[in-house]
């Protein structure tokens, strides 16, 4: 079952794949399927032999006569990332389409696991899933404890917009040891004035690269020398090709977060 709801099946294990998006293409080297990889989006760039997998489009706006010229046999998408009339059309023309919409560490893990069921690569997902599983265990024993700083994760500055507690940015925070100053928002990205960020104050901001230019970001935010997140220099530009991608090199981001949450605590313990 995929996350939209839908059974996905195919009759072999297949070999000619279609990738809609960033994670999805890195899983899919993760689990040692690349060489089944025909296409892929402008924006799935890692790891860096993907570029050698031919390009059908942007991410969100893939090229259906590209898609069908490489007569896949399976395609991966995200719910966020693929137009549900796209996968009906697909699904039409009798190409099957896995959807994932992972929201957290937990959702990796079964990505993996399902991603490793339709590939034929179930050993390969599951030791994933146990490394995964034991370097999270890692950051949560380090972390056990700490003070909590409140965090502001900006994903755009004009308007600003933020990562509440339901988008996968949000998880990320928690699973840091961070309390996110929009944990309690009914949206996953919602909208703050600046005045709401001055009211909030939080101890550090971050900011996602990706929707900024340069230092454009962090300077806007920077003009309001009163936050104490700027008073103390913690506003930090964040890689949102590690960030915002659910596969598993997030390990290496919440590393990061964790590190940046807790400065006080030994890095040692740290993968």
């Amino acid at each position: 079952m995929d996350d939209l709801g839908r059974q996905v099946c195919v009759s072999k294990v297949p070999k000619r794949l279609i990738s809609f998006a960033p994670n999805l293409t890195e899983i899919i080297f993760a689990l040692g399927a690349e060489n089944s990889l025909v296409g892929r989006t402008s924006r799935c760039n890692r790891p860096s032999e993907a570029s050698r997998i031919q390009e059908i489009g942007a991410y969100l706006n893939p090229d259906l006569e590209r898609v069908m010229a490489l007569r896949p046999d399976l395609v991966c998408a995200t719910k966020t990332g693929v137009r549900e009339e796209l996968v009906h059309r697909l699904s039409e023309l009798g190409i099957p389409v896995f959807v994932d919409d992972s929201g957290s560490l937990d959702d990796i893990c079964l990505l993996l696991k399902r991603l490793g069921t339709l590939l034929g690569r179930e050993t390969e997902a599951d030791k994933l899933v146990q490394e995964f599983q034991k370097r999270r265990e890692v950051i949560r024993r380090r972390i056990e404890g700490a003070a909590k700083p409140s965090v502001l994760f900006a994903v755009g500055v004009r308007p600003l917009v933020v990562a509440g507690g339901k988008s996968f940015l949000g998880a990320l925070i928690r699973e840091a040891g961070g309390q996110n100053i929009a944990e309690n928002e009914s949206i996953p990205f919602p909208r703050y004035s600046f005045e709401e960020v001055i009211k909030r104050d939080p101890d550090l901001i971050l900011v996602l690269d990706k929707e900024c230019r340069d230092e454009e970001c962090l300077d806007q935010l920077r003009r309001y020398s009163t936050l104490r997140a700027v008073i103390n220099s913690r506003v930090y530009s964040m890689d949102a090709d590690l960030m915002a991608r659910p596969a598993p090199r997030i390990l290496e981001g919440l590393e990061l977060l964790a590190a940046i949450f807790h400065p006080e605590l030994p890095r040692g313990g740290l993968h």
